[in-house]
């Protein structure tokens, strides 16, 4: 779940700024890196992640209205469940910085940091309106990977030194910096904290660590 949304003054972003804008941030948000993600998931994944812009008039700051052909301000807001919003933090906000860059170097503009922010908004469990009904964290997670877990392929070749994330699918690499949980003497791996906290509350673990 991805909701991001772009706001600029009218007339600041061109149409190929937002399409060049949406394809960075999108591709970048949907991409870890790791080609072993099962398509189930990603696919879920890219029906979860929505982005659009919005203009807004007479934009004015306390120095006065903004006029190009300065960088136009920019500020962008992502909607995440509260309990990924931590977590996600540091990824996403650097992520979409990294695309505002290319799309400044590519104007020539000198953005003043305060004209750029990005803010990730978190939304409590039982606000979530997925479907348009009040949802959990771990049941936008469940929507997220239900066509993984109900295709799940006891039979996958798995890498030595890799295990299967139990929640969505993907093979995580272990090591000192995994994401690791150890229960009834099997050691579990995840992508994120996210899926391993969800595996501890679905399965009765009094504690993650």
């Amino acid at each position: 779940m991805n909701l991001i949304e772009i706001t600029s003054p009218r007339g600041g972003l061109t149409e190929a700024d937002r399409a060049a804008l949406a394809e960075t941030i999108v591709s970048g948000l949907l991409t870890t890196g790791d080609e072993d993600v099962p398509e189930e998931t990603m696919r879920r994944a890219r029906a979860m992640t929505h982005l659009g812009f919005r203009e807004l008039d007479d934009w004015t700051t306390g120095d006065g209205p903004w006029r190009p052909p300065a960088a136009p301000p920019l500020w962008l807001t992502i909607t995440v469940p509260d309990t990924w919003r931590e977590e996600l933090a540091r990824h996403v906000i650097g992520w979409i910085r990294r695309a505002v860059r290319e799309l400044d170097r590519r104007h020539g503009w000198q953005r003043d940091p305060a004209s750029l922010w990005i803010n990730l908004t978190g939304i409590a469990d039982g606000s979530i309106g997925l479907g348009g009904r009040p949802s959990t964290a771990d049941e936008v997670l469940d929507h997220l990977t239900e066509e993984f877990r109900a295709n799940l392929d006891h039979g996958r070749e798995i890498p030595e030194g890799r295990v299967v994330d139990p929640i969505c699918g993907m093979l995580v690499r272990l090591g000192p910096r995994a994401i690791t949980l150890d229960h009834e003497g099997v050691t579990y791996g995840f992508c994120a904290e996210t899926c391993r906290d969800a595996y501890a509350r679905r399965n009765s673990i009094a504690a993650a660590s």
